[in-house]
Order: structure tokens, then sequence, then C-alpha cells
């Protein structure tokens, strides 16, 4: 922690009594009240972090205790009970967890969120039966001789939000924790010595900005830290205020106990010690290594902004240690690759890796070597016909599911957007803003829209390309109307099954046919656009011959 190395275990036990005999103790505490301290006989300060090996990222996917409906319930349960003035503030908070194998330890992980994610508290801790790789930004308790300290956080935004101020929301539940931690403080400290040394101070973070305040101290002479601990555990900021109350709505309301996530972490020798709040850490037990993600309700929030929050505290970690979401996307930013298998083969893979390639040297994503990629496909259970999924992040990340082709032509609707023509030059996740608008294409009875810009132009759909057949020619939208490169889009118009050009809106009435392109569908005929029928006869079954021919030419796995 903060370059402090402690090895050569001696002893590891819960009793807090242990730490008055002056030596170095490793800390971490339950956020439900149990106590692990090891202590060790080496301290060397100064020292980086000792060499792990590489960290080749999870493969599983995360699930947590708490679905996004059960965690919105949550949320307004908590605004219920202060509605009722049982309570002003609750931390509200979930546990993500996976698969990890026993024989790998997350000590290569901590080595890589050193590299990616500095946190002013990061901390790593191995002892028999447990690890905690810990990117912490809070700190709990820092002290030296009888000068205390506390910075609790509340209130957290994208960097992208910075430059105005905190919300009302994030202030005042800054405030409600300042007062929670002086009360904490004014319990163990010398009357008049507790006080918030600085009010709203904001901390810049790797992708993140917090709002800080600090409380400081000054410690009774009496007080040995089994009756500080009894005082001030768990931390105000991740539980509420009145602490009791929301630790009760907390131990009611989530399924399952948060352990040492939410208690604190760090060291403790003598009058001296540096405790984290045990937030953004990672720990493992046996086989299941879990994460942990709150966020703090008040009168004033917003169940599904909350929702969001935690996703939010969620996706720059989780994408550093990789696995999936549960809707198999993996966490963070990057570019992706949807790649068909047919017959067990991937089609058009050279095609798909010199976009994402291209993509890459653009945007600034590692894309590793082919023998790589290769050996991560070939890895896969084989599939006749599948979707497989390429992810470039910060790890590199292979899936396979079994697909199905449409047996129908595709019902397409209109749609008018704004957007800047440069967001659609690259193939990134995350893809929500896609999938949205592909779940509003359905829930308004259509298979897909066929989007046209703020300049009247056509371009896109939400997933897919278009190529329309317009006064006898097949024409596809050029790609400065807001096209992404497809790869399909792209092999119709190197072979010449299609010419490159501007589409005015107005030109689609003069359309008689139409194919929406993918990847993954190939060309799916289009039955019907914005209400009118279009033909799918003998032209229609040329054309799409054709383009099965050569894609069958390209395609050699």
């Amino acid at each position: 922690m903060n370059g402090v190395l402690a090895t050569d275990l001696i002893e590891v036990t819960s009793d807090p009594d242990s730490l008055n005999d002056g030596g170095f103790w490793a800390v971490s505490t339950t956020f439900e009240g149990k106590y692990l301290f090891a202590k060790f006989a080496t301290v060397v300060r100064g020292a980086s972090f000792p060499e792990t090996g590489e960290w080749n990222g999870l493969s599983e996917v995360w699930q947590s205790s708490m679905l996004q409906p059960d965690f919105e319930d949550y949320v307004n349960k908590i605004r219920e009970q202060i509605k009722l003035g049982n309570v002003y503030q609750v931390n509200a908070c979930r546990i993500l967890s996976t698969k990890i194998s026993k024989e790998i330890s997350i000590a290569p992980l901590f080595s890589k969120i050193l590299d990616k994610n500095p946190a002013p508290f990061a901390s790593f801790l191995r002892l028999p039966d447990i690890e905690i790789a810990s990117a912490s930004p809070e700190l709990f308790l820092a002290r030296e001789g009888s000068h205390i300290k506390t910075s609790p956080i509340k209130g957290t935004r994208k960097l992208s939000e910075t430059g105005a101020a905190f919300s009302d929301k994030d202030r005042a539940e800054n405030v409600m924790i300042v007062d929670l931690m002086r009360n904490d403080f004014g319990r163990i400290c010398k009357a008049g010595s507790v006080k918030a040394s600085q009010l709203f101070r904001s901390e810049l973070h790797p992708g993140l900005e917090h709002l800080v305040s600090d409380i400081v101290g000054e410690v009774r002479d009496e007080l040995t830290w089994p009756l500080i601990f009894t005082e001030i555990l768990a931390p105000g900021s991740v539980s509420g205020a009145p602490k009791e109350s929301a630790m009760n709505i907390i131990a009611d309301s989530e399924p399952t106990d948060r352990g040492p996530y939410c208690g604190a972490l760090g060291w403790i020798e003598g009058e001296s010690a540096n405790l984290s709040v045990a937030i953004r850490i990672f720990w493992r037990n046996g086989e299941r290594l879990k994460f942990g993600a709150g966020a703090g309700i008040t009168w004033s929030s917003d169940a599904t902004a909350e929702w969001e929050e935690t996703e939010l505290k969620a996706a720059r970690l989780l994408s550093i240690a990789g696995g999936f979401q549960s809707d198999r996307w993996p966490f963070g930013v990057g570019l992706f690759e949807t790649i068909r298998v047919e017959n067990g083969k991937p089609q058009l893979l050279k095609e798909h890796l010199n976009r994402a390639r291209k993509s890459a040297g653009e945007l600034g994503f590692e894309i590793p070597s082919d023998y790589e990629i290769m050996d991560a496909i070939g890895s896969l259970d084989q599939i006749e016909l599948g979707r497989l999924r390429l992810t470039f992040g910060e790890n590199f990340q292979v899936s396979i599911d079994p697909y199905i082709d449409a047996s129908h032509s595709a019902k397409v609707g209109l749609k008018s957007l704004d957007f800047s023509p440069e967001t659609k030059r690259h193939k990134r996740f995350p893809y929500t803003s896609n999938l949205n608008l592909l779940t509003q294409a359905r829930v308004d009875g259509f298979d897909e829209f066929v989007i046209v810009n703020q300049n009247g132009k056509v371009c896109e759909g939400a997933v897919s390309n278009f190529v329309f057949r317009i006064d006898g020619l097949w024409v596809t939208p050029e790609l400065g109307a807001g096209v992404l490169p497809g790869i399909i889009r792209g092999l119709i118009i190197s072979s010449g099954l299609a010419i490159e050009a501007e589409v005015d809106e107005s030109q689609l009435s003069r359309a008689s046919h139409a194919f929406a392109l993918s990847a993954l569908r190939v060309a799916q005929p289009v039955g019907e656009l914005a209400g009118r029928k279009l033909q799918e006869d003998e032209i229609s079954k040329q054309w799409s011959d054709k383009l099965r021919e050569i894609l069958h030419a390209h395609s050699i796995g």
C-alpha cells in the first residue's frame, strides 16, 4: 500500500487487542463488523509492488446480487424510509461475482490496476484464505500520534461532466456524511479538536471526479485501537445517516453480506495508521471473485440514475479484470467485431481484423497478433452457425453463441436523428444506443430503422447498413452521411454489386428493392419500407445469390 511492502507473516488473528503491541499489522474489517489482522515481520518502505506476471483477463459472466429492478425497488424503499423520517441517507450496494480458478492469484490483476487505474489508497493483501486487490480512492483513517484524519467521498460523476458545480444532491449528501464523521470522531477525540478542515474538495480519478471533504481531530490519550474501532466502524460514507438506522435498513434489504467490501483496509503500527475505505475492491474466497458497487441514496435520488451510478463505478475496474456482463458484452469501452460463423468457419475474418486494426490505430486501442486471435478462436466450441464476437478494450475477449438466420423479410421504418457523422466511423462498445434504437424499432412494430440524418440524407440502421435499388441501380449510402464502414457493405462495393452515393430521403420513394446488410445476417431482404411494399422477386434473388457466391469465395475460414 503506497510503497509499504510487508512480508514474512507471523500471525493472523481477529483480536483487536493484538494491535496494541506496536508491531506492523495489516488490517481488513468487514462491513458487518468482523476483524482480520495479520502481523508481518519484515516491512520495507518505498518499495515497488513485486513482479507478478501478466493478467490474462477473466472469461466468465459477472453475476449481480441484485438485478436492476430489485436495486431500484431498494432505492425506492430507502426513499420511503426517508419520507417517514427514519433515516436521512443510506448507501445502497450490490455485489458482483464470477468464477475464478483457485490456482489463479489476483496479484497480477492488482499490478494491472496500478498501471491502468492508479488510486490514492491502492493496496493488496494476500493471506492463506483470502486475497484482496483494492483501488480505493477514499481515506478512512490516517493517524500519526494523536492526530487523525478522514476524507469521506460523496458525489461522483464522469470526467466529461467536470467544469460545472456538483449537484445540490451531491453537496447535501456530502454534508450529511461530514456531520456523521464529525460525530464519530467526537466520540474518540479531545473536546473541541474535531473540525472539517476542508469542505467540498474536488478530486480527479481515472474516468471519475469525486466530491471530498476532510475532517480532523486529536484522539484522546486513553483510547486504544479496540475502542476506536468500536466507535467509528463501519465507515460512515458507506453506511448512512443516522448510522444505526442505515445499517438496519441495509441488513434487512441487501441479499448478501458485503464482507470486506465497505470495511476498512490498510495497516496499523503503534500510533501510526493508514486505513482506506474498502471500496473499488476485488476479493476472492476459493473459486469466487467478488466486486462491490454502491450509491448514496437521499430523498432526491432517482432510482434508475442510482443504478447507473453503480454501473459507472464498476465499469472501469471490471473492464480491467475482464469477464462479461449478463448480456455477454464486456465492461468499459473498446472496439468489437461481430463475425458470422458458417460450417464452423469465421466468415471474412481478414476483413474484420483489418477494420479493427484501422480503428485501433486511430483510437489508441491494442489489437493482439493474428496468431493470438486465431488461438483464442480455436479454443472456443465449434458451432455450425454462430455469432463470434471479438472485443478489444482493456482485455481481448472472445465469445461465440449459436445463431439462427431470419426466415422472413424485414419491415423497416424511417427515423430522423441528429448526430455527428464522425461517431459512426468505428465499431465501438458500449453499443447501448444502437441496441436501444433497435429496441425502439421493435416496439414501433419494425424489424429495423433506416436513419435519416439532420441534413435529410439516408445513412444506416440501428445495427445494419442498407442497399437500395433506385431507378434500376443498386446504391448504398456514402460514409460521409454517417455510415459505419460495414464489412458486407464494403464487399458489395468492391465486387461491383452496388455503388456508393449520396441518398436523399426523397429518393427512397423510388426504391423498388432493398436489403439490410450485416456481417451476421449478410443480406436480409426488405419487404416493407416506411409503410410501402417493396419487391422480392427474381432480381432480388439473383443479387442475393451473387453476394453469397462472392462471400464464400472470400471466406476461407
